[in-house]
């Protein structure tokens, strides 16, 4: 899938995409996100995974969810083989499965951004997992009526993961520096004020180049494109809302119109306008 340069927005183009991966070596990348709902088990590997403003070592058998706004990132520590299953899919796809009463999207979007999105399975939910993600793999064929038989499977695999976080959460210990989750929360709460890399180091107590690489160093981009990207995605969350492009502009923190137009087409891949009305 294409990455962007600057916002490491990984678009979905289909409804429901899965696969099992092994990756050797170097699976670092830096903080992204895509515009479908994510489910993540790990089964093997030695990395630290990045939610927001939380970092944490992972256990086999760790099953991640996220929404298509929550940032995140893996990093790798060794050379040992980095496995998982990773799902990605549609709101779209999900209300089409969904009944009145049962919304299976609801877990990924009816929480706050970045929190709960950890379960640790059991050695027996970890096999109830690959059971059901086996049957979804093996209806995936030209066969007739294989697409009724994948949204069957769908269903009930993101049934099973539904009520699995319906209780409780996880603790886990964040290994996130404290200057440098205080920072991206900071920008968060303040992506309407004007923000540099000189102000945020004097109010952390750190040096702007300290900063600089240590925040490039935790989230794999430079602060100024951490900024964009959550300037234009609040700008996204305001015109989903109603505001029109020129209010998402100025009440996202872009003081320059012409500059929000060019930074939002290089962030989404189109203009605010065209975002606005799809």
């Amino acid at each position: 899938m294409k990455r962007d340069a600057i916002s490491n927005y990984e678009p979905i183009q289909e409804g429901l995409v899965f696969s099992r991966k092994r990756t050797v070596g170097d699976a670092g990348y830096a903080y992204h996100r895509h515009d479908a709902c994510e489910i993540l088990l790990f089964l093997e590997g030695d990395i630290r995974f990045y939610i927001e403003q939380t970092c944490f070592v992972p256990a086999p058998g760790s099953l991640v969810i996220l929404n298509p706004n929550e940032m995140h990132r893996v990093q790798s520590v060794g050379d040992t083989p980095y496995e998982r299953i990773v799902l990605n899919v549609k709101k779209s796809f999900m209300d089409m499965l969904s009944t009145e009463d049962y919304q299976l999207a609801d877990c990924f979007y009816r929480r706050p951004s970045g929190t709960g999105n950890l379960r640790i399975l059991s050695a027996d939910q970890v096999t109830e997992f690959l059971d059901m993600y086996g049957r979804l793999e093996r209806s995936s064929t030209e066969e007739a009526g294989s697409s009724v038989e994948r949204n069957a499977h769908t269903s009930l695999l993101l049934l099973w993961i539904s009520r699995l976080y319906q209780d409780g959460r996880e603790r886990v210990e964040n290994m996130m520096p404290a200057y440098v989750s205080g920072v991206m929360k900071y920008i968060e709460d303040h992506l309407d004020e004007p923000l540099s890399l000189e102000k945020l180091a004097k109010m952390f107590h750190v040096s702007p180049g300290y900063l600089s690489t240590q925040f490039r160093r935790h989230t794999g981009l430079t602060l100024r494109d951490y900024l964009l990207d959550r300037k234009v995605n609040h700008a996204k969350m305001l015109m989903l809302e109603g505001a029109n492009v020129s209010e998402a502009c100025y009440q996202a923190g872009f003081g320059d119109y012409s500059n929000f137009i060019r930074s939002f087409k290089k962030v989404t891949g189109m203009p605010p306008g065209k975002f606005r009305r799809s």
